[in-house]
């Protein structure tokens, strides 16, 4: 065999590796371009289901935070009438006995007001934790197992006003 046939033979060797090699780097760069079009389309739901569920903790986090400013301001309002009824008894007592005896009398409705300002703000806090826990659950169901689940946003139990239930009471 001649030198130009064994060159010629060994071009066309290296010619069909290399043919192969593209092609199968070629179909390899195919597959892969793909499976991430199919993972990204598959992503989709997934980040959805996250997406609402991280709106729905955003408007929770809203509502409730200005429960919470609201609920302060009703306790605030409280210690400054509490203060405001101690300061009075103190400037009405006629010697230091009255005075003791007078700010005495306050202690029982005092920590009556502070226990239902602490119960209302545990609560606010009680039931945010409850929504919070609803919102994880319902999404990991979703996420998981693929359960769909309608995200009912649960409207907040209203309490009677102090006044509303003294008024009850009363009746």
């Amino acid at each position: 065999m001649e030198i130009r046939e064994q060159l010629s033979r060994a071009r066309q060797k290296a010619q069909a590796r290399v043919e192969n090699y593209r092609h199968t780097v070629v179909e390899t760069a195919r597959r892969t371009a793909q499976r991430a079009a199919q993972r990204a389309l598959d992503a989709k739901t997934p980040i959805r289901i996250v997406a609402q569920a991280s709106r729905r903790v955003n408007d929770l986090s809203h509502e409730y935070f200005s429960k919470l400013v609201t609920q302060q301001f009703r306790s605030l309002e409280n210690v400054i009438e509490d203060g405001t009824e101690r300061l009075s008894r103190a400037a009405e007592a006629q010697d230091f006995r009255a005075l003791i005896a007078g700010q005495a009398k306050l202690y029982p409705a005092s920590r009556e007001r502070l226990g239902r300002d602490l119960r209302a703000t545990w609560e606010l806090a009680a039931e945010s934790g409850r929504e919070l826990g609803s919102i994880v659950s319902e999404t990991y169901a979703q996420l998981i197992h693929g359960v769909k689940t309608s995200p009912v946003h649960k409207a907040p139990r209203r309490r009677k006003s102090t006044r509303a239930r003294k008024t009850t009471k009363a009746h």
